[in-house]
């Protein structure tokens, strides 16, 4: 059995709530662990919920999505060469970044770019009680909803780890939990083309890219080395996303938006 019809029979399960747990392909850093706290998972009467790493579609079609931001180190730059390109993508957007830095979210909404959700302060939600997640995940992307003007229907968690609980806040609402299927690979690689190439390779029709326009935890540190780690790593994204772009046209694939992609697969978000 492939992993898409793997995945596909995970999301049926899901649809009650059941507690699922992310496996991150090519993860990017996570904070120093701290206490773990113990789940307190209040019940859910009504509700369903699917869990997308990537879509069913023969039409050459992917989805470019980055986390993280608004970020004004990062996010600015990367509109400025999809603009060049004329190529619209799904910006999973943190809470904090967009109270901090609202004229960045409203510049990704006036460029075309879809607007999803990635938590207040891009917090483990394995490590969350039921409340904390509900802050974190529900009360948080209402928030940026209403800073964006423009309803958010895709939401994807910190690191691609979702709890019971998390699983359970979206089941009540109209959002998917998006995860993603390519990565921008190993995080020792320090060259553009290093990026770019495993990118082109790894992806296909139905496939969904995660990139970055932030640093995650990095941002309430950045002075410390985990954070400029992170900046490091995000400088040669960035200067591997016009190779990607430039491929991908070459190749023939059209990227899109989280819910485009979903609505060519058949799977509208609406």
């Amino acid at each position: 059995m492939d992993r898409r019809h793997f995945i596909g029979l995970l999301g049926a399960g899901a649809a009650g709530g059941a507690g699922l747990v992310a496996r991150r392909v090519a993860g990017d850093d996570v904070e120093p662990a701290g206490t773990r706290v113990t789940e307190d998972v209040e019940p859910t009467a009504r509700g369903q919920q699917r869990i997308i790493w990537s879509v069913d579609t023969p039409r050459p079609v992917a989805a470019l999505t980055f986390d993280d931001g608004p970020d004004p180190e990062f996010t600015p730059r990367i509109l400025d060469v999809l603009a060049e390109h004329d190529v619209r993508a799904t910006f999973m957007v943190m809470t904090h970044n967009a109270i901090a830095h609202p004229r960045l979210l409203r510049r990704m909404v006036a460029e075309g770019h879809e607007v999803g959700g990635h938590g207040w302060n891009h917090l483990n939600l394995t490590e969350l009680r039921y409340d904390q997640v509900y802050r974190e995940v529900e009360r948080g992307t209402r928030l940026v909803e209403d800073l964006a003007g423009v309803p958010i229907r895709v939401f994807r968690p910190p690191y691609g780890r979702f709890s019971q609980a998390a699983v359970q806040v979206l089941g009540q609402t109209e959002r998917d939990l998006v995860v993603w299927s390519v990565t921008r690979g190993d995080l020792g690689w320090t060259e553009p083309r290093q990026i770019a190439r495993h990118v082109l390779d790894e992806t296909g029709p139905g496939d969904i890219i995660d990139l970055h326009d932030g640093i995650g935890r990095g941002t309430f540190n950045r002075d410390y080395k985990f954070a400029e780690r992170l900046r490091r790593r995000r400088e040669v994204e960035l200067a591997a996303l016009p190779r990607v772009l430039d491929g991908f046209r070459s190749n023939g694939l059209e990227l899109a938006t989280v819910s485009e992609l979903l609505t060519v697969g058949g799977r509208s978000t609406a």
